[in-house]
């Protein structure tokens, strides 16, 4: 806490920068670390992976200046800041800052099935006995989805992505993203690699992530899953899909220069 504060005493700014901000609302392996890496290689962003912080209370904003001020030295020219919450615990409390002028709001999901699969392979691969259990992957996925709907529902706009869009869709996507953050100039499929690229508790930790551009990668078929395991994460994904297509303003999207 001392170190903050003596960081923030040293860089008055921060205090007064009035940098917009980014924030991606999504769940656990739905390809966030792509589109975050995506994002953040813009030269108007600054911010690139899960920060893991907790915005409830107003300090969290704060908090996430000095973070990203601290590991971008271009954060003082940077327009958006930008964060991905993949947590119920990290949400802001209330919709009040989503829906003020100052903040560009983004959700997306990838379909039940992919995603459980692909928390449990991570969670055995690096020995973590909770995301290695299919029974709470499956009561995470659905508790997260349920609430991005229940949040969605209270936002003025956000844009809505599904995560298959990444890979099958990129370029359309990437233009129609850009137009709705209000880029001078659009999103490039290719991005950088930053300093926690690859990083445990940052993202994507896989090989895949340092390839710079949008791979198509396996989804964990050899994992077999308990029969009837998905039935609940499948029909809250449906439901999340119809609900979250009809309220986003994906149509209404601002002009890019390229």
């Amino acid at each position: 806490m001392t170190e903050s504060l003596f960081y923030f005493l040293s860089k008055p700014s921060l205090w007064f920068s009035s940098q917009k901000r980014i924030i991606l609302l999504s769940h656990m392996r739905s390809r966030s670390s792509v589109l975050s890496h995506i994002v953040g290689s813009s030269p108007h962003i600054s911010g690139y992976s899960e920060l893991s912080i907790s915005y409830a209370k107003y300090s969290g904003l704060l908090k996430q200046k000095l973070v990203l001020s601290k590991d971008d030295a271009a954060f003082d020219k940077k327009a958006f800041l930008f964060d991905k919450i993949l947590h119920n615990a990290f949400d802001f409390d209330g919709v009040r800052y989503l829906n003020g002028s100052r903040c560009k709001n983004l959700i997306m999901l990838r379909d039940p099935e992919s995603t459980i699969r692909s928390i449990v392979t991570m969670g055995r691969k690096n020995g973590n006995p909770k995301y290695s259990n299919v029974e709470w992957a499956v009561h995470y996925y659905t508790e997260r989805v349920t609430k991005l709907v229940e949040i969605g529902s209270q936002l003025n706009e956000f844009f809505f992505i599904e995560s298959d869009r990444i890979v099958d869709d990129t370029e359309a996507l990437l233009h129609e993203l850009s137009g709705f953050i209000g880029l001078p100039s659009a999103l490039s499929s290719e991005y950088r690699q930053f300093s926690r690229t690859g990083q445990r508790r940052s993202g994507d930790t896989s090989v895949h992530i340092h390839a710079g551009r949008v791979v198509r990668t396996t989804t964990n078929e050899h994992l077999t899953l308990p029969k009837g395991a998905l039935a609940s994460a499948r029909m809250v994904h449906r439901q999340a899909i119809n609900r979250l297509s009809r309220a986003a303003c994906n149509g209404n999207l601002q002009t890019v220069a390229v």
